[in-house]
């Protein structure tokens, strides 16, 4: 399959039956269950935020928004064709921050280390494959990261700065990165629900 052959498939408008999906890197439980501590950890700190269940953290590399339902196959075999030149790699997840600053803090998160120009090559190859069936390509430059939450109200700075100090050691990890999966996202009262469409092993063509 060419890019240029590759039939668009992104809408113009949203409108019909739609899946609203993603592509993403799933974390091992190892590393789930390191983030779900640090959470508590924030918590107990007196740091107030809606917090990513430990369950829903992972690496984003594409949101891709809504698919047309009948496109979906299409985005799996595009992704699979992207990761299969792409050779396994390790990383860890290690530090703590905020977007976009800490004077006005948006979104706490967990950084990446370990192979890090490696996890840019894959999600350029993926940004790339994804533009060429019609999804808007991300202008800033790519920055791995795990979400641990969002503040919902204006959010003290000087707190947040504490809480980066405090935590700012945190590491966990090292672990490999095997596959790709892609996700459908289902928005719900409760927050949102993800579901794995595919999966897709790095350094083969194949699904996993």
């Amino acid at each position: 399959m060419s890019d240029k052959n590759t039939k668009k498939v992104r809408p113009q408008s949203p409108s019909g039956d739609f899946v609203r999906a993603f592509i993403a890197v799933r974390l091992p439980g190892e590393v789930t269950a390191a983030l779900a501590d640090l959470q508590a950890r924030l918590r107990k700190s007196g740091l107030k935020m809606k917090y990513t269940s430990p369950e829903n953290i992972h690496l984003t590399l594409k949101f891709l928004g809504p698919v047309p339902a009948s496109a979906v196959k299409a985005v799996s075999a595009a992704t699979a064709e992207a990761v299969s030149g792409v050779s396994k790699m390790c990383i860890d997840t290690r530090g703590l921050g905020v977007f976009p600053g800490v004077r006005r803090p948006r979104v706490m998160w967990t950084g990446i280390g370990g192979q890090t120009q490696q996890l840019a090559f894959l999600q350029q190859t993926v940004e790339e494959k994804m533009a060429g069936l019609g999804f808007e390509k991300e202008n800033r430059e790519f920055t791995g990261h795990l979400t641990l939450g969002r503040f919902k109200a204006k959010a003290d700075p000087a707190g947040v700065a504490d809480a980066i100090a405090q935590f700012g050691d945190f590491c966990a990890g090292p672990f490999e990165i095997q596959s790709v999966q892609l996700f459908e996202s289902t928005l719900t009262p409760k927050g949102p629900v993800y579901r794995v469409i595919s999966g897709h092993g790095l350094g083969a063509d194949s699904t996993v």
